[in-house]
């Protein structure tokens, strides 16, 4: 099962690193849907904000696994 323990490469990259910059996108959006939400009253906006908090969770999860594993558990990059 050595795949769990192997942080794949993306375009010369870890994969960890692309996730923490999809990660601050995800953030900054669901900062804009609350105050869109909260100072123009655009409540419809509800639904998109509980799916990108679904995948800000999903993002964050995979992207500690990922970077929690290489700085204790000396995964290797691949």
């Amino acid at each position: 099962m050595e795949f769990l323990t192997t942080v794949p490469i993306l375009f010369g990259r870890p994969i960890n690193v692309w996730l923490g910059i999809i990660l601050g996108v995800l953030l900054l959006f669901q900062i804009y849907l609350g105050i869109m939400m909260v100072r123009r009253g655009r409540m419809n906006l509800l639904k998109l904000h509980k799916i990108n908090a679904t995948l800000l969770l999903i993002v964050a999860l995979v992207h500690a696994y990922y970077g929690l594993g290489i700085w204790f558990f000396n995964f290797g990059i691949k």
